[in-house]
């Protein structure tokens, strides 16, 4: 199964968690998966390759697990590994999309 875990979730299914230094309204929906047992984790990430010749994907393993079990410091541990996944090719990244958008009726 894969999961976009740095997008916004709607009002009530994520905690505040910094991505990049800023409050980042995270979704606790990873965390909870991740602390299934038996469950492996992996971190993926689509490199777009110039010229039209496609994509590579690149798979690593997740390096912080067990996660914590509080959501606020899941989520921080988990928004810290996409960070770092982020860095590793920061053109590919889209800094287009409103990571830090407050979620419809929720309060920042």
């Amino acid at each position: 199964m894969g999961l976009l875990p740095d997008q916004v979730p709607p009002d009530g299914q994520g905690v505040w968690a910094p991505f990049f230094g800023r409050p980042a309204y995270t979704m606790t929906l990873s965390a909870r998966l991740a602390q299934t047992p038996r469950t492996a984790l992996l971190l993926a990430w689509g490199e777009r390759l110039g010229w039209g010749r496609g994509y590579v994907v690149h798979v690593v393993p997740f390096d912080a697990a067990p996660l914590p079990t509080e959501p606020e410091a899941a989520c921080t541990t988990i928004n810290a590994a996409m960070e770092r996944l982020v860095l590793a090719g920061p053109r590919q990244y889209l800094w287009g999309y409103a990571r830090y958008k407050t979620p419809r009726g929720g309060v920042a």
